[in-house]
């Protein structure tokens, strides 16, 4: 995992070799999904560039997730205080998640927080994390940095997650507007799209923003492994695989891809991973034949690598989504992907390596998968130039590079304002 130091000519007096991070990843105890594993890997490439600690609120997954993710440096982990929040479940609509609001963290630091010379957070939910790790920052006067992993949904989870007038107002109120105030007193944003940084515009006007995205490692799973999950899952390889990752909820489309596969013309195997959150969209997924859907839940990193090898398409078709990682994996394992145009997700697939259909439309779904399952050519085509647009564009070295620069950039700029020139 080393990386070249390209930053000692650019630094001034904050030497890449000096320079000491905390990277803290906000998180509720039971998560484990794409924003706060980015945050992780993004610190663990951060270390050949620059000192990092990396920092999550404590959860059930961590030793979990420095395995999967290959975590060199260990993770540090700080409490997560749940006692509101269990209040709060009580009288709050608990289909809505407004509780997972009030958890907080006291900010236990590797190291006397003032001795850092910039905090990166990630994530936005737990927001009374984000606040309590940005108070004490702001508190301390060590400037901070957010990625913000989501604010192009944010403005609209009312009218998304049928939100009742007061709901509505208690978001907006109580979540909305401090979390914009915490935006507007950092030192810098990140955005992982360019219509990410658009929404940061408009909603924190006056804020510096930079577009730096979500990176992605390369699939190196061997054939051997591959063959044996293959054959522990009974998946017939003779036929095309279909594979779709994310939450089994209806805004990540899976009764659009349901509804697409059904009228498919090719005959193939469509795999579903991810954890269940709508029980009615799991009941139906398990009504199908295990020779035609098969639905696996939540799938270790290891096993999904491998499924992500196997799979001659990626299809994922969500209603609304910034800047998933699970697309970027699929061509990291040189798996051509069909999807939707929202979010940052024109940004990631080209004309080269997939097709981007319109959300809720399922017979585009299906036509476009056809496409590809006919036409061998185009599909291999596909698949050398997915990972080649990942290598050039989305890599955590390039990642972590772009990230290390902003922040010497962050301090020059913090440095002649303090002086006055």
């Amino acid at each position: 995992m080393s990386k070249p130091n390209s930053l000692h000519h650019n630094t001034d007096s904050w030497g890449n070799s000096q320079l000491k991070i905390l990277n803290v990843v906000v998180s509720t105890p039971e998560s484990r999904g794409g924003a706060i594993r980015a945050g992780l890997q993004l610190g663990e490439y951060l270390a050949d560039y620059v000192k990092v600690d990396n920092l999550k609120m404590a959860g059930e997954h961590d030793e979990a997730l420095v395995e999967e993710l290959t975590l060199d440096a260990g993770l540090s982990t700080t409490p997560s205080r749940t006692l509101f929040r269990d209040i709060a479940g009580s009288v709050i609509d608990t289909t809505v998640n407004l509780e997972n609001t009030v958890i907080w963290t006291e900010l236990s630091t590797p190291k006397p927080l003032k001795d850092y010379d910039i905090v990166h957070v990630h994530n936005a939910v737990p927001l009374w994390g984000l606040l309590s790790v940005t108070l004490r920052c702001r508190i301390t006067n060590v400037p901070y940095v957010v990625t913000t992993h989501g604010i192009s949904k944010l403005p609209d989870l009312p009218d998304n997650a049928e939100l009742s007038r007061l709901q509505s107002l208690v978001f907006k109120q109580l979540y909305l507007r401090p979390y914009l105030n915490t935006l507007a007193n950092a030192a810098h944003l990140f955005a992982l799209s360019e219509g990410d940084e658009q929404r940061l515009t408009e909603y924190v006007p006056g804020q510096s923003v930079s577009v730096v995205p979500n990176g992605v490692s390369i699939n190196r799973t061997d054939e051997r492994t591959k063959a044996a999950v293959a054959e522990g899952l009974q998946l017939n390889r003779d036929k095309p695989i279909l594979l779709f990752v994310g939450k089994i909820m209806q805004s990540k489309g899976i009764t659009d891809l349901l509804d697409a596969y059904e009228q498919l013309d090719t005959d193939c195997t469509l795999v579903v991973v991810g954890p269940p959150k709508d029980h009615e969209l799991v009941e139906r997924l398990k009504g199908y034949a295990q020779a035609e859907v098969k639905y696996l839940g939540y799938t270790e990193q290891d096993r999904l690598d491998a499924l992500f090898k196997l799979a001659d398409l990626f299809v994922f078709p969500t209603r609304a989504d910034v800047f998933p990682l699970v697309t970027l994996e699929a061509m990291a394992a040189e798996t051509p992907v069909v999807t939707t145009n929202v979010g940052g997700l024109p940004e990631q697939i080209s004309e080269e390596t997939g097709i981007l259909v319109e959300p809720n439309d399922s017979e585009a779904i299906t036509k476009a998968v056809d496409e590809f399952l006919k036409d061998k050519e185009r599909l291999q085509n596909a698949s050398d130039a997915s990972l080649k647009r990942v290598r050039e564009n989305f890599s955590w070295e390039k990642v972590a590079e772009e990230t290390a620069t902003t922040y010497i950039d962050i301090l020059k700029q913090e440095s002649t304002q303090s002086t006055g020139q």
